[in-house]
């Protein structure tokens, strides 16, 4: 009977989820197509691109669309079942209300664990191809990650210390092909003077190794006198990869795993620089799936009391609202994280403790009629 029970309501949790994950990402899509579709025209950008540009950016949509389709999911769920009185005969038949929800609470952390994968797993390298093709293939940037920019035509171009401590000058890194263009790198002396200087027109990576491309090769003594050597074609020893590559010239947050931005935590931990931003988003990226199960337990006690005095779009009036106000807590902890005020862990986790509580208290005085108790004198 249980089973049965819980196989009905999680199956009416899943339709209602499904519609609202599908209706909320079409939104967003159809919203940043006509933000987006002049840009493209204008550059005149193949349609393919235009297509894949949407479907690469589906992932990270999902990942911030989930809470809010478990809470629309769970108030329809709930107040449908309450307006046909099936909530009442199941009480009837002996079953609390934590046997009726029980399905929705675990279908709700399935969902967090699910949108936590995906944003390890799918959602950067999604998001590394959708601002290729707007940043490079749209936008016509040079190169492909942060600059920095000057008077001087080489300020504006691509710098970063490769691993041997070689200092690398790119005007411009192809992450799809594999291919950097105009690149300029220096070995420098323990003294600090150049002892080494490759220009080479492309490096380009085979599978194994990097191919110097069209270039001239100088080496310097201690004294400043040095030899060129010019090559069509050279492999000269690299330590980087291709990711390498990436992962020193892109550093946005969204475009990381979990495991890539702790690596980078540390790596700057190491080398003494604020790690204060990477540790809120750290803990924000693990904590943001989990605010669907938060708000699951929100909307089970609003939707079920809700539903005693209006109909559905009274349930879903009610629990956007809540909704709404622990969206902006959240937001401002986070904030306020970034600005130094409250610990990354607090920041990102704090509002969940505070929704949590009241979730679980909204719960226990379900049966009130009274959300705060009447003391008896």
């Amino acid at each position: 009977m249980m089973s049965l029970l819980h196989r009905y309501v999680l199956r009416r949790f899943i339709y209602c989820y499904l519609l609202s994950a599908t209706g909320l990402i079409g939104i967003f899509l159809v919203v940043d197509f006509f933000e987006r579709i002049d840009e493209f025209i204008r550059r005149d950008v193949p349609y393919s691109d235009l297509v894949f540009y949407f479907i690469y950016k589906i992932p990270g949509i999902a990942f911030y669309m989930a809470p809010q389709a478990v809470l629309l999911a769970t108030v329809i769920t709930l107040a449908v079942l309450a307006r046909d009185n099936e909530i009442i005969a199941m009480k009837a038949g002996g079953i609390g209300i934590v046997g009726i929800t029980l399905p929705i609470l675990g279908a709700a952390l399935v969902v967090a664990l699910l949108v936590l994968a995906s944003n390890e797993y799918l959602a950067p390298i999604a998001t590394k191809k959708m601002n290729y093709i707007f940043k490079v293939k749209v936008q016509g940037q040079q190169t492909y990650g942060d600059t920095y920019v000057g008077e001087d035509p080489f300020a504006k171009q691509l710098w970063f210390v490769a691993k041997d401590k070689a200092i690398w000058n790119i005007r411009q890194f192809d992450p799809e092909e594999g291919r950097i263009s105009d690149a300029r790198i220096f070995y420098r002396f323990d003294n600090g003077l150049i002892r080494k200087r490759i220009d080479v027109k492309e490096v380009v990576w085979n599978g194994t190794h990097w191919e110097f491309v069209d270039g001239f090769l100088r080496t310097f003594d201690q004294e400043g006198n040095g030899t060129t050597e010019y090559f069509e074609k050279k492999i000269i020893p690299v330590l980087e990869t291709p990711d390498d590559f990436v992962r020193n010239i892109i550093i946005h947050s969204d475009e990381m795993s979990l495991r890539e931005l702790y690596k980078e935590i540390q790596e700057m931990t190491l080398e003494g620089k604020d790690t204060l931003k990477h540790r809120v988003e750290f803990h924000q990226k693990i904590s943001y799936p989990f605010i669907s199960i938060v708000l699951a337990l929100l909307a089970i006690p609003l939707s079920l009391r809700s539903s005693r005095h209006g109909g559905v779009l009274f349930c879903v009036g009610i629990n956007l609202a809540m909704g709404f106000v622990f969206s902006f807590l959240y937001a401002m902890g986070v904030s306020l994280g970034f600005g130094g005020f409250f610990s990354p862990l607090f920041a990102a986790w704090g509002p969940f403790i505070l929704f949590s509580s009241l979730g679980f208290y909204l719960l226990f005085t379900l049966d009130s009629e009274y959300i705060i108790p009447r003391l008896r004198l």
